[in-house]
């Protein structure tokens, strides 16, 4: 009998030590119970003993139950704290960050606001640096920095241009001339502008070094209440020939075609008024000068005005007819065609004395897909007023541009004619060039090149000059 009961406790350590493997590996069923289970051996007098070994591991198993559903409710908790100390942290990253940056704002804010000025001189002006933005030059030009209030009456705009010339003159020999070999600085020029006491208040002031002195070339102001009617005031460009108007820095050419040269009224002081009525298809000035040029006023210069009258009309609508190329490739077929007529005009820039002197100009122009057409017709009269002979002259001018490579190849063609005197029949001069320009970015970096050939009847002979010119423009 106590042999049995050894065997019944030996049995019984067997089957809790499986059932404590089962509670570690959660349904792998002990090893040793699985064993007296499989072999069916039951001594006699033992089921009492078994029922009772059953009876406890359906316990165990019961606890093991309880254990199981009391881990997966603390796993749960857990996962949930875990998620909530996740929010936490990405909750305080996120206030972290979001103050750095506001403090980084507010530094910045700060060291800008020092740098352009105290505290009440920036009160006397008005001036918000938030507003930091860009302006563009009576030309079209974006200027190379603009400041401008947050009610936007006050700005204050600068930039500059800088052509840079190369050109060489293969004269005629006939005529006892020199060939040349030139570098030049044709044009540097320094603007700035903006408006003052309204949006619609503006100013403009160009200075020019060409020549290493510095002189005006514009300095005016202009009221533009509305498209319609708009007022300038000061010294400014004669609104005559299309060309002559038209900005250096937007020539097909490194320059004016010689009947431009020749025949336009260039700068003078005066009070224009011009608008674009009827969407801009057209454009009127009207405009009175004193007619001395750039020169100063002098005793022996009379008190006779220059009277300009203007107008033009785009059958196609307004489109950027100051500009020589269509290096913006206009998709629709666009036009312009213009008249003016200047009474007391001027001769190459200076006012003739004791002459009533009359020029009248049309122009016509067409831009298509990259293809640009420029014409002019100039005719001009001198009439003495001591009773001499009166002058009469004519010349035009005729250019095409392509674009071979849209915004970037573009060649260039010209012919110039001029008749100094419709009553002299051996002095005429004409002139052909060819050219070829390469833009890097659009007019602000560009290099040009032309070749021109300029003829020059002098009684009964023809003076032939040969011109290569090759320049590189910026504009900041």
């Amino acid at each position: 009998m106590a042999k049995r009961r050894c065997s019944y406790t030996l049995f019984l350590v067997i089957t809790l030590n499986g059932m404590a493997v089962t509670s570690i590996l959660p349904g792998v069923p002990g090893v040793f119970a699985r064993e007296a289970l499989e072999t069916g051996e039951t001594p006699e007098n033992e089921i009492d003993d078994l029922k009772q070994q059953l009876k406890m591991m359906e316990e165990l198993f019961s606890k093991q139950q309880e254990q199981i559903k009391h881990m997966q409710e603390s796993a749960a908790r857990q996962q949930e704290q875990m998620q909530a100390l996740r929010d936490r942290l990405e909750k305080i990253h996120t206030e972290t960050v979001s103050v750095t940056r506001e403090e980084v704002k507010e530094e910045v804010k700060h060291e800008v606001e020092n740098y352009l000025a105290a505290e009440k001189a920036r009160e006397a002006t008005d001036l918000d640096i938030r507003r930091i933005t860009a302006l563009y030059t009576p030309d079209g030009e974006k200027y190379a920095l603009s400041l401008e209030t947050a009610d936007g009456n006050y700005s204050l705009s600068f930039g500059g241009r800088l052509q840079f010339l190369y050109s060489f003159e293969d004269n005629d020999e006939d005529f006892e001339e020199a060939d040349k070999n030139i570098l030049d600085i044709r044009r540097a020029r320094l603007f700035l502008g903006g408006n003052i006491y309204s949006e619609i208040f503006k100013y403009y002031i160009e200075l020019g070094f060409d020549d290493f002195d510095a002189v005006v070339k514009n300095f005016y102001a202009y009221w533009t209440p509305f498209k319609v009617l708009n007022s300038k005031i000061g010294f400014f460009k004669v609104p005559f020939n299309r060309q002559g108007v038209t900005t250096s820095a937007h020539l097909l050419f490194p320059d004016r075609s010689i009947v431009s040269n020749t025949f336009t009224q260039d700068r003078d002081y005066g009070f224009d008024i011009y608008g674009y009525p009827f969407d801009g298809y057209l454009e009127y000035h009207a405009a009175i000068f004193q007619g001395a040029g750039e020169d100063p006023l002098e005793d022996d210069i009379n008190n006779e005005l220059m009277y300009v009258l203007n107008l033009r009309y785009n059958p196609f609508g307004k489109f950027n007819y100051y500009d020589e190329t269509d290096y913006a490739y206009t998709e629709t077929l666009k036009a312009t065609i213009g008249a003016s007529v200047a009474f007391n005009a001027k001769l190459d820039d200076e006012k003739l004395e004791n002459t009533d002197s009359i020029a009248g100009v049309v122009d016509l122009g067409v831009k298509y897909r990259g293809i640009s057409w420029n014409n002019e017709y100039h005719i001009r009269s001198d009439d003495p007023e001591d009773g001499g002979d009166s002058t009469e002259s004519d010349g035009f001018f005729t250019q095409i541009g392509y674009f071979v490579l849209p915004k970037r190849l573009e060649l260039a063609a010209r012919y110039s004619y001029i008749d100094p005197n419709n009553d002299v029949s051996d002095d005429i001069q004409k002139a052909y060039r060819v050219g070829l320009n390469y833009y890097f970015r659009a007019h602000r970096s560009k290099i040009q090149s032309d070749f021109g050939i300029v003829t020059t009847e002098r009684a009964g002979q023809d003076q032939q000059d040969n011109i290569f010119r090759l320049q590189y423009q910026v504009i900041f």
